[in-house]
């Protein structure tokens, strides 16, 4: 069976994101991450930036911050494969740094903007400051979390990143408060 013209391109896209040269971020990758999941996806979650683990295999949240995603998913009736999930950068920054704006500005507008237009989801999850400030322009993860946003068209859930309770431990609970989000829409779509 053919491929559609949006499977072609996410395909496209995917190639290109595997070789892109377009800002600094190349020089100290291993591999590119464009993202993972089905191009039919309802749902598409987007995080910061690859970590180690990601780096080294090409995939999306596979890492410590994937284990713990996997975990906040058990019981929401969502498994990874129903998802798309990505990145806002699709390459590691060094030492796991936060994304510099220049990064930010070329990932999101050679690829992650046609890529959210491409599979044309019906829930877009933002995870982290990065993801949520670009996309939405939002101050905060805090200021957009725990409500649905319609953006353009498009409903929105801002929440934590798994990873930030490896670092407060306090905001584990926020986490799993957002997947609670996540879960009661999901059953919508």
């Amino acid at each position: 069976m053919a491929k559609s013209k949006k499977a072609k391109r996410l395909d496209e896209l995917a190639a290109q994101i595997r070789v892109c040269t377009l800002c600094p971020l190349h020089e100290s990758r291993t591999l590119a991450v464009p993202g993972d999941g089905k191009y039919t996806a309802k749902i598409m979650i987007i995080g910061e930036a690859p970590g180690k683990e990601e780096d080294e295999t090409g995939h999306p949240f596979v890492g410590s911050a994937g284990r713990y995603l996997d975990h906040v998913l058990e019981g929401t009736g969502l498994d990874r494969s129903d998802l798309f999930i990505t990145n806002t950068v699709k390459c590691r920054p060094p030492k796991n740094r936060t994304p510099k704006r220049l990064e930010v500005d070329t990932c999101t507008s050679n690829y992650l903007f046609e890529q959210i237009e491409l599979l044309n989801p019906k829930l877009v999850v933002l995870l982290g400051s990065v993801a949520a400030k670009k996309v939405l322009g939002v101050k905060s993860v805090n200021e957009a979390r725990g409500h649905i946003i319609m953006h353009e068209g498009r409903k929105f859930l801002v929440g934590y990143h798994p990873a930030v309770r490896f670092y407060r431990e306090d905001l584990g609970a926020k986490v799993k408060e957002d997947f609670a989000l996540l879960k009661r829409e999901a059953k919508k779509l």
